[in-house]
Order: structure tokens, then sequence, then C-alpha cells
């Protein structure tokens, strides 16, 4: 088996028109070369984050399978008489109390499965309804689609379902956000906005993008009180620690938080159990069972937190402990050093190895410029491995960046490189002249990863070996024998 490195630069990709147009030869002339001297071409770049993108990488799935598990139960009736559902209900008529609902908004799929779900309970209790809506989306782009849901979901809410808050993903799992989100729902402190598409247009205007907007209300009256229901509406593992915290120590207004319950549609992360509706669906092909195929072994480097979501989707959306997969934290920044990452890549005897760089978390232009800088270092020491001791190296990233930075002139830059990532297969054996790359996404380059490191493996991804059909038509005739 043939040992592979695969290097992200997760957040980098082929900027788009209009883009400052950071990358440059001169910036990174390592990568620059690659391109030129090696198998080059690029990938389709529609993720925002790495959660999403490794999913896809690891099951070839865009969206979560909750989301068909959903439908399916939609589908066949079975919500309506989900026991979780009915016991929520039940709460709420008993105690006379309000149901808030926290949709985590990402698509239109997920309103159009919270429409279905909200007539069900309408037939169940004539209770007022609190719709908190958390927005998970990452682009500006997204705001379009935004405002015409925002109208629709008008229209379909009755007369006993209100809008109370909206917010971004991102105000739940922050201190200061979360602690301003809180005093919001105790006191109904914080901006007021009736006209949910003006305000659309302000975080157009201020160019927001969806999960980082501040928190906003729309009617009055959502205040938590004594004996309310909590259901949150997610298809992920959200995180609801921060929340449910910061609730608890509260000193805002006298609240019994003991009648306070909380319940979800999937599991979401939590310091206190809540019960939820579906458990999380696994899938039958990934990553790990791939390389489990040819008994190959991975490790990957990548922050620490970053980790645990790295393994629950390379196995298929189990929490599993492998030994096939092991994990290398490089919050220490070790592999910016490449000597330093040589040394940890020798160390482990892998045939794969992942390693996770990131730009998106830079405040500066000078700073993203600074970190592919470093990067492009690493990938000069990387080509010199590689073509030492025959391994395969593919560059790419797993998703890109749309967003605005400063530079040393204190100048307010759009930097976008959404949309596709370059792709460089640098492995002496994969050649311009033998291989040609066919248009496919994440999943199909982890095939093609699978499959150089061992050619047993049946799926070659990307990959396409030429026929030599030219090399046929141009073949000197043989000599007559005289």
């Amino acid at each position: 088996m043939k040992k592979n490195i695969l290097l992200l630069i997760n957040g980098f990709g082929i900027e788009k028109a209009g883009s400052y147009n950071i990358y440059s030869s001169s910036l990174m002339p390592d990568m620059d070369r690659l391109t030129k001297e090696k198998v080059f071409t690029s990938i389709p770049n529609n993720f925002f984050d790495y959660k999403s993108a490794y999913r896809y990488f690891s099951m070839g799935v865009k969206d979560a399978l909750t989301y068909n598990l959903v439908e399916n139960h939609i589908n066949s009736n079975e919500y309506q008489t989900n026991q979780l559902l009915r016991y929520i209900t039940n709460e709420v008529n008993k105690y006379k109390s309000r149901l808030h609902i926290f949709c985590y908004w990402d698509s239109e799929v997920t309103l159009e499965h919270l429409v279905r779900y909200l007539k069900v309970i309408r037939s169940q209790t004539s209770a007022l309804i609190y719709l908190h809506i958390v927005m998970c989306q990452k682009s500006m782009g997204d705001y379009k689609n935004i405002d015409k849901s925002f109208q629709a979901l008008n229209y379909e809410l009755g007369d006993n379902i209100k809008i109370g808050v909206v917010t971004g993903e991102e105000n739940m799992t922050q201190v200061l956000p979360a602690r301003d989100l809180i005093k919001c729902f105790i006191t109904e402190y914080g901006e007021k906005w009736k006209d949910l598409s003006r305000k659309v247009g302000v975080f157009i205007q201020t160019k927001t993008v969806p999960c980082k907007a501040r928190t906003f209300s729309v009617n009055s009256d959502y205040k938590f009180q004594d004996n309310d229901q909590i259901l949150v509406f997610n298809y992920n593992n959200v995180d609801f620690t921060m929340f449910m915290k910061e609730l608890r120590v509260q000193k805002y207004r006298p609240l019994n938080l003991e009648t306070v319950k909380f319940y979800s549609l999937f599991p979401i992360r939590s310091d206190e159990k809540v019960p939820f509706m579906y458990n999380y669906a696994v899938a039958s092909s990934y990553t790990l069972a791939s390389l489990n195929k040819i008994n190959a072994k991975c490790l990957v480097m990548d922050k620490k937190d970053n980790c645990a979501y790295i393994n629950y989707y390379l196995t298929g959306l189990r929490n599993n402990v492998d030994d096939a997969l092991k994990y290398y934290p490089t919050d220490d920044d070790s592999i910016y050093d490449s000597n330093k990452l040589i040394e940890i890549i020798n160390s482990y005897d892998k045939e794969l190895y992942i390693i996770n760089y990131e730009i998106d978390s830079c405040k500066t232009v000078d700073e993203m410029s600074s970190r592919l800088k470093k990067i492009d270092a690493v990938i000069g020491a990387l080509d010199k491995l590689v073509s030492e001791k025959n391994y395969g190296l593919f560059i790419t990233s797993f998703y890109g960046v749309e967003k605005e930075l400063y530079n040393s002139k204190q100048e307010l830059c759009k930097i976008n490189f959404s949309g596709r990532s370059p792709l460089i297969i640098d492995d002496s054996s994969i050649t311009k002249s033998s291989y040609s790359v066919e248009e496919g996404g994440l999943f199909d380059l982890c095939n093609s990863i699978i499959w150089n490191i061992n050619n047993a493996y049946n799926n070659t991804g990307l990959l396409r070996k030429k026929t030599g059909l030219l090399s046929f038509l141009y073949k000197k005739p043989k000599e007559e024998k005289k």
C-alpha cells in the first residue's frame, strides 16, 4: 500500500470576481509551481464549514440523514402520533402554559417540516406558540431565500403562533451573546423589528452573514414563564449547553426553572438530559469503512475541539473509537513547522494523513496572507517528501469563505473563496499524460485517495486513466521484410 497525504487549506478557494485577490504566485510560489507541474483542476466548493464538508467527503451525503428520516415519518404520517410530541402538548394543556420552539434553520426543507409539525401541534392544543428562529446559514447569498421564507412562514402561521426572537447560531454558543440572548428571553430586552424584510435589508447592508446575526424580536410577550415548554427543532447535534447554563444562573427576574422543560427533535449537547423525538441515523458507507476494506489506517491532524466532530463523520455518524483512526491535536501550531510536521508523519505508520489548515479564522487580510505563505512553505517541504518516498499528496480545501476583512490600509475588502477549490495531485504515478480528472466533488476525491492508497479498491473517484488512443494513431508502421 502507498502512503497518501491530504493537505486541506480550509476556507481557501478560487477567488470569485470582485474578491480582493489575495492569492498570487509570489505569495504561494510552491503551490503555483505545482499547479503547472502536476495534475491540477478544481472541484465544487459549496460548503462554508468543515462539518457539512466532512459529512459529504466521508459519506457522499450533502444533507444530513436526519432530513430523510423526518421526511419519511411525514410521508407515512407517523410524525402525527409521536409520543414525545403528544407529551409536550399534554404538558402545555395541563399547565395552561406556552410552547417555545427554537428552530435551527439552514434550508427551506427545515421550514417545510416545521410547518407540518406546527399543524399537528395546533390540532392538539390552543395554547400560544412562540417560534424562535436560529439562523445557521453562512453566506450572504442566502438572504434572498431567507426573505422569501420569512414571508411564506408568516403566511402559514395561525393566530396562536407568533415569531418571537430571531438570532444567529453563533449567539447560542458564545458567552456574552448567550447572556444577551437570555436577558432577551427574561426581560424582552433588545432590538424589535416588525418588518422582517426591512431587517433582512439591514443585515445585507451591514454585510452580516446569517449565522452571526444579532438578536432581535418580532412580537412581544414572548418572555419565558413558569411551566413553559421548550422544543429545540434541530437536525444536527447542536450545542445548547451555554444557553441552558446561562438561563439557570440569570438574575434578571424570578423564574421557577424546575417547571420549565426542554425537549428536542434530535439529541442535543447539554449538561442536562433532554428528551428527544428521534435518534440519529447512521450511514452504511463512510471513509473509515472504506479504509478498513483495504486494511488501511488514518491519522487526522486538527485542533482538539474539532476532532470529535471529524470522528463523527468519518465513522458514518457514529461516536465510535477505532484503532484505525487516530488524532493528533495541533493546537500548538506544530503543523506550520515543516520539520516538525514531517517528524510527526514519520513517527506514525499510517496509510492516510489528513492535515487540516484553515484561514477562515483570520481577522485581517495581512493575517490571511501570512498564514497562506506559511502553508505554502509546508507544501514545498511535502512536495520533496512525497518525491523522495513515492507518496501521494492531494492539496485542496473542503470549504470556502465569503467575508470582509481590513487590509493594511484599513480598507474593508471583500474576500470570496466560495464556489470552487483548487485541487493539486502531486504523485509521480499520476501525471497529466497518464490520467485525466473528471468533474466531481469531495466524496469522489475521498474515493480517489483511497484508490491511490491501494489500487485494489474498486472506485477510482475523480481519476480516469487515459486510453492511449492517440499514441496508437501515431504509432509507426512496421517495416516490411525484404
